[in-house]
């Protein structure tokens, strides 16, 4: 099915669709649109607990969001109504306490980073918004480097800014959302700099499938494309991907395949490819033609990326039943796979906790995640192990003595785990 058929309104074909949240028969989300749920649910369900995962270990103030997708901020705003979620309003005249004026595609990130700074581990939030729309003006490395605003839309490509955010992140965290298939290729030396700074630094890669396809064809024709093809992913095995429309699909993952193995000599993690599932009609849900690259250094960054990819896909599924007759049935038949689904997890934990003789838990819950990405949350796999300890399939040595006997506790780097035969 060609997913992008349809996609040249501006969102949900009427009032009706946008208020039930579930269109009238297959619709379309525009491209802009997706690009805004994409955002959104990266900011509410990701970043929001990659943020608070940094404030626990109460040594990092502030991490920057810096969003180079390519989309102008007015398409943000346009998108986010189509799409129907809100954007707090910029108006003039607002109340003492509330939110300074910002730019309207701004204004969720300090929405989330004034929730976040009133928590009990405090952090801010940034947010960086690079808008390389061509025709207006273009803001200058020295401008974007002395501006004092801590939120702000920037006039310019990531090329130009790159140096300049660089310096102003300076010893701060900071997720990067880019787009290297642009108007203008990334090259390999582009990204260069993120893999060199030794902070925490989340990479998040969109890649179009359109804009893949385009480039194929355009390679053999244009030298300067087969050279930018070339730069990026350090490769010219990209020439083997067919450009047959039938063929599309091998052809995607082929190249994601070979951006991925250009990416990952930087990352001990294994880099994840993220496809986002959008609803385009009653009980009907498809990937978007997008897949997201995500690349991290740190375990909880992976684990977080982990459960905003398995909530998400979960409520998107429950959501598609919204309106649909029998809605409550199709409910509990969801209810009952993902009880089926946590009863696979246990079974095989403990298969491969007693093959594997896997002492240490995180270890194997790494292991265990990084096989079956997005499908399990943490906290899943930690109500597995915690059935597994009261049901004396296995044994834990604690190295701090449990407060009581009916205490339940998830065993740490520092405790041993003993399997039963």
């Amino acid at each position: 099915m060609d997913l992008w058929a349809g996609l040249n309104g501006d969102g949900f074909s009427s009032a009706t669709e946008r208020q039930s949240g579930v269109p009238r028969g297959k619709r379309r989300l525009t491209e802009r649109a997706i690009r805004f749920l994409l955002r959104d649910w990266l900011l509410q369900h990701y970043a929001a607990a990659y943020c608070r995962s940094l404030a626990a270990t109460r040594i990092f103030r502030r991490c920057y969001w810096i969003d180079a997708l390519g989309s102008d901020g007015r398409s943000l705003v346009t998108a986010a109504n189509s799409a129907s979620i809100p954007v707090p309003s910029s108006g003039k005249g607002r109340k003492k306490g509330t939110i300074q004026q910002v730019p309207p595609a701004l204004e969720p990130i300090v929405t989330l980073s004034r929730a976040l700074m009133q928590e009990s581990k405090p952090i801010t939030l940034y947010g960086l918004l690079l808008i390389a729309d061509g025709n207006k003006r273009k803001e200058t490395p020295q401008a974007i480097h002395d501006s004092n605003a801590p939120n702000r839309q920037i006039h310019a490509t990531w090329r130009e800014a790159a140096p300049s955010l660089l310096s102003e992140t300076g010893q701060s965290p900071a997720i990067f959302l880019l787009n290297p298939l642009g108007p203008t290729l990334f090259s390999a030396d582009d990204l260069a700099p993120l893999y060199q700074r030794a902070v925490p630094t989340e990479l998040c890669l969109l890649i179009s499938h359109k804009q893949i396809a385009d480039c194929l064809l355009a390679a053999p024709t244009i030298p300067a494309q087969a050279t930018a093809l070339n730069a990026l992913l350090r490769t010219d095995r990209w020439k083997t991907l067919s450009t047959k429309p039938e063929e599309q699909e091998q052809t995607i993952s082929g190249f994601t395949d070979l951006l991925i193995a250009s990416l990952q000599r930087h990352f001990q993690l294994p880099i994840q490819p993220i496809t986002f599932p959008i609803l385009i009609g009653p009980a009907t849900v498809e990937p978007a033609p997008y897949t997201l690259l995500f690349a991290t250094r740190r375990q909880d960054s992976l684990n977080c990326m982990n459960d905003a990819v398995c909530l998400y896909r979960q409520r998107i599924e429950q959501e598609s039943y919204r309106g649909v007759l029998g809605a409550e049935w199709f409910i509990s038949q969801q209810q009952a796979r993902q009880e089926k689904a946590r009863q696979q997890l246990y079974q095989c934990i403990c298969q491969q906790g007693q093959v594997q003789r896997t002492r240490r838990w995180p270890d194997l819950r790494q292991h265990l995640l990084l096989a079956q990405f997005g499908q399990f949350t943490v906290h899943d796999y930690d109500t597995s192990i915690q059935l597994l300890l009261r049901n004396g399939e296995v044994r834990c040595t604690w190295r701090q003595p449990p407060i009581s006997s009916e205490e339940e506790r998830t065993p740490g780097n520092d405790d041993t785990l003993v399997w039963q035969q």
